[in-house]
C-alpha cells in the first residue's frame, strides 16, 4: 500500500479531529468494564482482583480510527457522583457504554441524568449476564432479562427519549459479545462515513488551510525574522514554509504547478517599490495585505515586527514583508493543489 502524503495525512488528521471517534465505557464498580474493554480492544487494561481497579481514564483502539475510553467506576470514594460529572465534562465525551451488573443504584441515576442532561448518547450494557440466575430456580434467565429491561425503563423514561433496553453480554461465556461489537462498529461506520464527506468537502479544506496560514504567520513573524532580514537569508523562509506544509520540489513535478520561491517574491516587490511612502502608508498596506492573506482581522504582529526593525528603515523592511506573504499565499495555493492531486 502506498504511503499517504504527509501534507495528506496532516488534512485528515484535521478531518479526524472534527468528529469524535470515542466511545466512553462507564458504569457500576466491579461491573467487568476492564475485561469488557480487554474483549472489545484486544489491548490490556487495568484489571485487578480489587474492585475498582481503574483510577483514571485510558484510551484504546478500536478499530482503524477508533478508540474505546475505559474510564473509573461510578461512585467509588475517588469520584462521587459530582467528581464524576466534571470527569465527564473534562473528556467531552458524546457517547457512553453504560455498565451494569447489579441493580440501578442511586450513584448510576445521578450520573445517567446528567448525560442525559448533557445530550450524550448512551448505550446501556448489562455485563456478566451469566450470573442472572433465580436461586430459586423456578424463574428463566430471559424472564430475568426481561426485568432488568423493565427496571431500566420505568427508571430513567422521564430522562431519555430513546429506546431503553440492555445489551445483555457475558465476557466469561462470550455471549453478546459480538453484538456488541457490531453496535460500536456501527456508531465508527457513521462517522467514518461523515470523514468521507468532510475530507471532500472544499469547505472544510479551506477550514485546515487557513489555520495552517495562520500557524505559519507565527512562525514567519517572529523575532527571528528580523535576523531572515538582516542577513538576507531568504532561503531559510522557504525552508520553513516548505517543512510547515510539508510540502518539496518533488511534488511541484508530480502535481504540474512550479514550485514558488520566496527571493523572487521579495525581488520582485523591491522592484516595484518605487512610489515613495510615508511609514504610515507601508504600515497601513502591509496590513490591509496580511489581513488578506493571512485572514487575520488583527495586526498587531505587523506593528511589533515593524517597530522591532525600525533601526533599518520601513521602506527596506516593507519588500521583505510583503513578498514574504505573497509568497506565503501561494505557497498556501501550492499546497491545496497537492490535497487536491493526492486525495
Amino acid at each position: 500500500m502506498e504511503k499517504e502524503h504527509p501534507l495528506l495525512q496532516s488534512y485528515h488528521e484535521y478531518i479526524k479531529s472534527t468528529l469524535d471517534y470515542r466511545i466512553a465505557i462507564i458504569g457500576q464498580v466491579d461491573a467487568g468494564k476492564s475485561a469488557l474493554v480487554n474483549r472489545l480492544t484486544g489491548m490490556d487494561s487495568a484489571v485487578s482482583t480489587q474492585t475498582d481497579a481503574t483510577r483514571e481514564v485510558s484510551a484504546y483502539p478500536f478499530g482503524e480510527k477508533g478508540e474505546i475510553l475505559d474510564f473509573p467506576g461510578v461512585g467509588t470514594r475517588e469520584y462521587s457522583p459530582k467528581q464524576y460529572k466534571k470527569l465527564i465534562s473534562k473528556t467531552g465525551i458524546k457517547h457512553v457504554l453504560y455498565v451494569f451488573s447489579s441493580k440501578i443504584r442511586e450513584a448510576d441515576e445521578a450520573v445517567i441524568r446528567y448525560l442525559a442532561k448533557k445530550g450524550v448518547r448512551i448505550t446501556f450494557v448489562y455485563n456478566k449476564s451469566d450470573t442472572l440466575i433465580d436461586v430459586s430456580g423456578e424463574r428463566l434467565q430471559k424472564t430475568l432479562m426481561n426485568d432488568k429491561d423493565t427496571e431500566l425503563h420505568v427508571t430513567f423514561k422521564k430522562h431519555l427519549d430513546q429506546p431503553l433496553h440492555y445489551q445483555f453480554v457475558s465476557v466469561k461465556d462470550d455471549v453478546g459479545i459480538g453484538e456488541l461489537e457490531q453496535t460500536i462498529s456501527s456508531v465508527f461506520e457513521e462517522k467514518d462515513a461523515l470523514f468521507d464527506k468532510r475530507a471532500k468537502s472544499a469547505g472544510y479544506l479551506e477550514k485546515f488551510l487557513t489555520r495552517k496560514m495562520n500557524t505559519l504567520a507565527k512562525k514567519l513573524l517572529s523575532p527571528s525574522f528580523k535576523d531572515i532580514i538582516l542577513n538576507r537569508s531568504y532561503k531559510s523562509i522557504e525552508e520553513m514554509t516548505e517543512d510547515h506544509y510539508q510540502i518539496s520540489k518533488g511534488d511541484a513535478e508530480v502535481i504540474g504547478h512550479e514550485m514558488p520561491r520566496a527571493v523572487d517574491y521579495i525581488n520582485r516587490a523591491k522592484a516595484e517599490d518605487t512610489e515613495k511612502k510615508s511609514p504610515a502608508d507601508y504600515i497601513t498596506h502591509l496590513t490591509s495585505l496580511f489581513s488578506a492573506v493571512f485572514k487575520m482581522r488583527k495586526l498587531n504582529v505587523v506593528t511589533f515586527i515593524v517597530s522591532s526593525l525600525g533601526e533599518m528603515g520601513i521602506k527596506n523592511i516593507y519588500p521583505v514583508l510583503k513578498g514574504t506573504f505573497g509568497y506565503a499565499g501561494d505557497m498556501n495555493d501550492f499546497a491545496r493543489e497537492v490535497i487536491k492531486y493526492h486525495r
